[in-house]
């Protein structure tokens, strides 16, 4: 069986400390306890799980019809908007691939597993709009205080001047 793997890291943090490859080694593991051998990766690194602008994502959605089953770690490494990412598991699955996440222990063969993902898509993208609020609330809070908001500068003001 030929199976497709969705890997994705948000920043390059994650990538420095190995999180891809820890995604990729249990992405592995799991294929081989269940019988996929041929396993083609398609990786993402430093891009937000909201993103549009993710060329493996949309590569491996381009192809969804050439494998078997698409792998994900998790449902998160997939997307972040809920409403996108059923979307795209409902394409995958008109075009009888089967989805599945390690992590959250479901796939898309039975009714089970479909209203699982549901679920899960819809908390995940519950959780990715609460940091987003917080995060927002947190820039407000120290623009009221004063403080610098938003990334620290790459060149001081001298630098610019010149």
């Amino acid at each position: 069986m030929t199976v497709a793997a969705y890997v994705r890291v948000s920043t390059e943090q994650q990538m420095n400390d190995g999180s891809h490859i820890n995604q990729r080694d249990r992405i592995e593991s799991w294929a081989k306890r269940n019988g996929y051998e041929d396993i083609e990766f398609f990786t993402d690194i430093a891009v937000s799980g909201q993103s549009d602008n993710r060329d493996s994502y949309r590569k491996l959605m381009d192809r969804i019809d050439e494998f078997d089953a698409i792998i994900v770690r998790e449902l998160s490494r997939f997307g972040r908007d809920s409403m996108t990412v059923l979307q795209d598991v409902e394409q995958i699955v008109e075009s009888e691939t089967e989805f599945v996440s390690i992590t959250e222990d479901f796939d898309t063969s039975s009714a089970m597993g479909k209203a699982f993902l549901r679920i899960v898509a819809v908390i995940n993208g519950m959780y990715s709009d609460l940091r987003r609020e917080q995060a927002i609330r947190g820039a407000e809070r120290r623009k009221e205080q004063g403080l610098d908001v938003g990334r620290p500068k790459k060149l001081d003001d001298e630098l610019i001047a010149e």
